[in-house]
């Protein structure tokens, strides 16, 4: 085999756990180098160099395979399986002396991967009280607020026309014309508004911040003085708002919940590499960043 192709062998031979040409005069060589171990500690089956493989691990493995057979195993399939399992951590050992984890991305990837989630599994595995959820929730109630949310009309003039429009829309204004008839007559150059209860950073998108300071002082049904833009001038129209508020815990406890577990992960992963970093000695170059 050239050493162009070997990596990509070494790879799925690791990934795969195969191994390939077996006989049943191989099997018989491995399983007469193995010796029956009484000082294995509990829970132990197997050891393996300094290795130990779990008896929960082989009963899993047995449960996995009797899952596809009609028939009862065997103790030559338990014998077959227990080899397997040697089998497969003799080859990750060999792949960790080889160090394949640090030539392939892809391994890396997958024992970072393995490993965090791992470490989210254990802080999963922790109850959330109800005493812990409500205190978190109070500590992070602006985290859960729900936005002022405002429902307008606007109309902007440009300011080309604006000497000359301001005036017609005030004497239309005068007269009692409705906020549609007058953003029909004089909002051909408004960016589109959506109709409905927005929130205000969203609305903002599309008016610009001194539209949207503006309605502070407005009522609804109210419309604003005339409002300079860099590139016009803005009348705004307030049909409606809604004020920011709280929800009650109960309404939104599952929300809540899954915050505080996301929070909870992350900090638990932290403190895990915390503790690692402080146990292991980091060189930098002199000009590595820092």
């Amino acid at each position: 085999m050239s050493s162009n192709n070997q990596p990509h062998w070494q790879r799925l031979l690791f990934l795969g756990g195969v191994i390939i040409g077996l006989t049943l005069a191989g099997y018989s060589a491995l399983n007469g180098g193995r010796a029956a171990n009484p000082a294995l500690p509990p829970g132990a089956i197997a050891s393996v160099g300094d290795t130990i493989i779990l008896r929960a691990d082989f009963v899993r493995a047995l449960k996995a395979v009797s899952a596809g057979k009609q028939n009862p195993l065997t103790q030559e399939d338990e014998a077959a399986i227990l080899q397997r399992l040697i089998e497969e951590e003799i080859l990750v050992q060999r792949a960790l002396d080889m160090q394949l984890v640090h030539q392939d991305p892809a391994l890396r990837n997958a024992l970072v991967d393995a490993i965090t989630k791992d470490i989210v599994a254990r802080s999963r595995a922790k109850p959330v009280s109800p005493v812990l959820l409500r205190d978190y929730f109070f500590k992070n109630k602006a985290r859960f607020a729900r936005p002022a949310r405002v429902y307008v009309r606007a109309v902007f003039l440009p300011k080309g026309d604006a000497a000359a429009q301001m005036a017609a829309f005030d004497r239309a204004l005068a007269n009692a014309s409705t906020p549609q008839y007058l953003g029909q007559q004089f909002g051909q150059y408004t960016p589109p508004v959506p109709d409905g209860l927005i929130p205000l950073q969203k609305l903002k998108d599309y008016v610009g911040p001194n539209p949207v300071n503006a309605l502070d002082s407005l009522g609804s049904g109210e419309w604003s003085d005339w409002i300079e833009d860099k590139a016009g001038v803005w009348r705004i129209y307030l049909v409606n708002r809604t004020r920011a508020r709280t929800p009650e815990l109960e309404s939104i406890q599952t929300q809540v919940e899954a915050a505080l577990l996301d929070e909870r992960d992350d900090a638990a992963l932290r403190s895990y590499l915390n503790r690692l970093t402080r146990k292991t000695r980091i060189t930098l170059s002199p000009d590595a960043p820092k």
